[in-house]
């Protein structure tokens, strides 16, 4: 059991997380569930474990996105290492790196992307060139698809913090520029709820369990040969008490609930 921060109630990430599960199981036709990232606090063998043995009570695939707090350098938790668990723990996880692509239906192309730093420790995400390129190459094959792009940093921050950004975010940006179809980056990390469009391209920063408003999202998209629409659902934990006590410890607790449309909401993207 992990101390709690000043804004994060890490003694009670098992009980938030079982709720999120049951909420989640009890919602039909679900395609997948994504981890954006940080589902542990520390990148150690119990945490990771603890974590996976939770999500293996979810009724529906699950895939993971690397963040911050997963991994370690000069640890036991290496990315090496959490590829090896995350294969061992999840029937689905049949990729050999922590950056990887699937196709969960017919239009649609899933990416998923690593953008922790492989030295040092840092709240900054960067993608090495390796990746970059291997995405431009995925989105070329992709262009008659829907794209959702999984990572743990958004490439667009809802708010301005230098110690948490992407530090190559403009070459992430200049790879997407080349492309014209309908693309949803969906992200963590700032604990934030915001979603906005730029062009092509919806940006979604999700909440945090742990941390005040203590939710997660489903998202529907229904896809047709003119445009795609996207509808987001916002869930909130039912420990209220939970809730309420991270309210209080969040400095920004209005910031980080969002306004009306950051939660539920329809977005429409035409396709060209």
């Amino acid at each position: 059991v992990r101390d709690d921060t000043s804004y994060k109630l890490l003694s009670k990430t098992k009980p938030l997380l079982e709720d999120a599960i049951t909420q989640i199981n009890g919602v039909k036709n679900i395609n997948f569930v994504m981890i954006t990232g940080d589902g542990i606090d520390k990148p150690d063998k119990q945490s990771i474990y603890a974590l996976t043995k939770e999500l293996n009570t979810l009724n529906y695939p699950w895939y993971y996105v690397i963040g911050n707090h997963d991994t370690t350098t000069d640890g036991y938790l290496t990315k090496s290492k959490i590829v090896e668990i995350l294969q061992e723990e999840n029937k689905n996880y049949k990729f050999n790196s922590t950056y990887y692509t699937f196709k969960p239906k017919m239009g649609f192309r899933v990416i998923v992307m690593d953008g922790a730093k492989n030295k040092g420790v840092s709240s900054n995400g960067i993608i090495p060139k390796e990746e970059l390129e291997w995405l431009d190459e995925t989105l070329n094959k992709s262009q008659d698809d829907t794209v959702l792009i999984f990572i743990h940093f958004p490439l667009v921050e809802p708010f301005d913090s230098p110690h948490h950004e992407i530090l190559n975010k403009d070459e992430f940006k200049a790879v997407l520029k080349k492309y014209k179809m309908p693309i949803a980056i969906f992200s963590g990390h700032y604990h934030m709820t915001k979603i906005f469009k730029r062009g092509n391209i919806l940006h979604v920063s999700s909440p945090s369990l742990v941390g005040y408003p203590n939710a997660f999202r489903i998202v529907d998209i229904h896809n047709t040969r003119k445009k795609v629409t996207f509808k987001l659902d916002f869930y909130e934990t039912n420990l209220k008490d939970f809730q309420a006590k991270t309210k209080i410890m969040s400095l920004g607790s209005a910031r980080y609930y969002g306004k009306p449309s950051d939660r539920d909401t329809v977005i429409v993207i035409d396709k060209n």
